[in-house]
């Protein structure tokens, strides 16, 4: 019953999803027999009552396409929509004249935008689709045999095809490109400004990052308390223009930029401008006010205006911090009254105010970002602390790193002290698939010196990859241009680093590197912890001598593997083995001799199962084997795999050679059990079967209703 209502809800999903195509199927037949041939006043209701259909269908279309917009759905969409288009155009052609008349280049129209709109590989599909119909039309339809008219038409449908396609994708990536310009446009300007007022380096991280938004908002409220003060300067003192420049130090010399101004003027020009032309220039040299008065019409000394000027009086006053240059606060008149002594300390006053905006912004800053620097390592400890495996505390420590600075390749390595072998870990970031699992030895790169130096390393950040290497000189990292290895010491000891590499300079400098040491101290401990844990799991899970499971992991595994059978209808099998005469062996050769014999049982126990069967030591010489999903006959082919090598084993010892050989008990969870006890009981009443019936042998356990064990010797 379960098949036939499964079979109907695939019927109807199908019959739902492509009755589209039906429809299109319908009228490219009616299309064929030639039915809208003839003027449009032959049409009749039949013909309205298809077109009606027709709207219905390409509106509902329309609306699946808008619900399932972005998803595995939506191409299959436009190709239902665009053969519903092409078949809908050749009834339209063919209501008024077919293939020669006028309407024959709707054709073209209709395959051009398809191919510019739809969905790749659908837009691609439809071009031949449109050519395969014309050619039914051509061929059925109208029933001629014009070859070389067929083909022309092919021609033009597939360039007009081609051509909406090229230049729809032409157009996209131009527009892409524009905005990625534009984008790079405003962040460097975002850039400038903040280094011009000495606030921050902005970062050039894919998104708007807090520090972007930070800066953003800083430079704002600087810009607004600027224009407020300079334009207080042009209504109290009369003035043409008033206009602040700043240096751009990462220009070559020095360049003055316009950070803002208050004119009357139309001519003012975009800058930057050298620190050393004209009236600016000299303020700037010599690092004192300077006042010009009479200036004749044309004066060309004022840089900041596009042209020769009508200033007759100019008042330049350097922006003066810690002896350096910052920039020069300029103002004028077109009218021929000189600047005064009192007029140029109102001036120098203004600046006062200027800088004390600047400072003011610049500690805000500092607070702002400490305090979100605290709070992420706050949350990084949190989730640090909150991490118990190796997996977790790497991904909680790389996540912190990309908050406190963002990187476009972080990597974690882990360093073996007793195989000196370094071993990347974890890699995200551009180019993670070659570097993921690499391993080297200590070799001259900046991954093995910070181990060894246990410090930061390249020291100023920067990173050439011509005459630097990571990890090795085949793993390179392309297009980095910043770099920081932050060992991760624990107790003295390096355990491995974090590396964490960006596309622009300066990423990782002395405004957040602090911090990422703070992070990679905490990691580090973070990582020694969860080592801690894994052993301390290991031991108490495992047994020391063979590395298998111990009993009372074993049973807590038996449960849950029972309970997903029982869930699932799948069968479970445990085989119980034992060493036969182990006793002798050990009073024979000695209890070392018996855990070595022991612990080649374990191993030939591990080699003989399957990825998900479990192997556990249940105490002495007894081990447990537990299959998921093998029926009686699998486990019974196991365990004689399993007595057969260990009885062809030959162990050397000080008495001469040694063989052994061993009993196994089989149960198969239905068949013998239904319980995890059960199962266990049924499996050691086989193996004492086995014990009582001559040794070395394999025994399945009695069904649970009736039946004798099997024997296999």
């Amino acid at each position: 019953m379960a098949t036939l209502v499964h079979a109907a809800l695939t019927l109807r999903r199908t019959v739902r999803g492509s009755y589209a195509f039906a429809v299109a199927a319908i009228m490219a037949t009616l299309v064929l027999l030639g039915v809208f041939h003839g003027p449009v006043g032959s049409l009749r209701l039949e013909h309205g009552a298809v077109g009606l259909g027709w709207l219905a269908v390409f509106g509902f279309r329309i609306a699946a396409r808008r619900r399932t917009e972005g998803t595995d759905r939506t191409p299959w969409i436009d190709l239902e929509l665009g053969v519903l288009l092409l078949v809908a155009s050749h009834a339209v052609v063919q209501v008024v004249g077919g293939l020669d008349g006028p309407l024959h280049p709707l054709l073209y129209v209709v395959v051009a935008i398809l191919a510019s709109f739809a969905r790749r590989p659908m837009g691609h599909a439809l071009v031949p689709m449109a050519i395969l119909l014309e050619v039914a039309v051509h061929l059925l339809a109208e029933g001629r045999r014009d070859w070389s008219a067929l083909a022309t038409h092919a021609l033009f449908t597939c360039a007009f095809g081609g051509m909406s396609l090229l230049f729809t994708r032409v157009e996209i990536a131009r527009v892409r490109k524009r905005s990625q310009r534009e984008l790079d446009e405003d962040r460097e300007k975002l850039s400038d400004q903040a280094r011009m007022f000495r606030l921050v380096s902005a970062p050039s991280a894919d998104g708007v990052s807090d520090e972007d938004r930070l800066v953003r908002s800083s430079i704002e409220e600087v810009q607004h308390q600027l224009f407020h003060i300079l334009q207080l300067l042009h209504r109290t003192l009369d003035l043409h223009t008033c206009v602040l420049l700043m240096r751009d130090e990462s220009a070559g010399g020095g360049a003055l930029r316009i950070v803002e101004l208050v004119t009357e003027s139309d001519a003012i020009a975009a800058g930057p401008f050298g620190s050393g032309e004209g009236a600016v220039g000299a303020v700037v040299k010599r690092q004192v006010p300077m006042r010009l008065e009479n200036l004749k019409d044309g004066y060309g000394g004022l840089c900041y205006y596009d042209g020769p000027s009508t200033v007759r009086a100019f008042l330049g006053v350097p922006i003066l911090e810690q002896g350096q240059v910052r920039g020069v606060l300029c103002v004028d008149r077109i009218d021929d009254r000189p600047f005064t002594e009192k007029e140029q300390s109102a001036l120098e006053g203004s600046l006062a105010q200027v800088l004390r905006a600047l400072e003011n912004e610049r500690v805000f800053m500092q607070l702002e970002r400490t305090k979100r620097e605290q709070t992420v390592l706050h949350r990084a400890s949190q989730r640090l602390g909150e991490a118990l495996s190796e997996e977790a505390v790497i991904t909680a420590g790389l996540e912190a790193a990309g908050q406190i600075a963002a990187f476009d390749f972080g990597a974690l390595t882990l360093y073996d002290v007793d195989d000196r072998r370094h071993r990347v870990r974890r890699v995200v970031g551009d180019g993670a698939e070659h570097i993921e699992g690499l391993t080297f030895r200590d070799n001259n790169s900046l991954t093995s010196m910070a181990v060894k130096n246990r410090h930061y390393l390249p020291y100023r950040g920067l990173f050439d990859p011509r005459q630097q290497t990571v990890f090795t000189k085949r793993a390179k990292l392309l297009g980095m241009r910043s770099l920081l290895i932050l060992p991760l010491v624990v107790r003295e000891d390096a355990i491995g680093t974090l590396v964490l590499a960006a596309r622009r300079k300066g990423a990782f400098g002395d405004g957040v590197r602090p911090t990422l040491q703070v992070l990679a101290n905490q990691l580090a401990v973070s990582m020694s912890n969860a080592h801690a844990v894994e052993r301390l799991e290991q031991m108490a899970t495992t047994d020391g001598l063979t590395g298998c499971l111990n009993k009372r992991a074993f049973l807590e595994e038996l449960e849950r593997k029972l309970r997903s059978a029982e869930r699932f209808g799948r069968p479970l099998s445990l085989l119980v083995t034992d060493i036969d005469h182990f006793k002798a062996v050990n009073d024979t050769y000695g209890h070392a001799t018996g855990d070595v014999v022991i612990k080649e049982l374990g191993a030939i126990l591990r080699r003989a199962k399957r990825e998900t069967d479990i192997v556990a030591r249940f105490g002495g010489e007894e081990f447990c084997v537990l299959c998921e999903e093998t029926e009686t006959e699998g486990a019974e082919l196991l365990a004689e795999r399993i007595r057969e090598e260990l009885g062809a084993s030959v162990f050397k010892t000080d008495n001469g050679p040694l063989t052994v050989q061993c009993s196994i008990g089989v149960a198969t969870y239905p068949i013998h059990a239904d319980s995890s006890g059960g199962l266990f009981e049924a499996s050691d009443q086989a193996l004492y079967v086995a014990k009582r019936g001559g040794r070395n042998m394999v025994v399945t356990a009695k069904p649970a209703k009736a039946g004798k064990p099997a024997k296999r010797t």
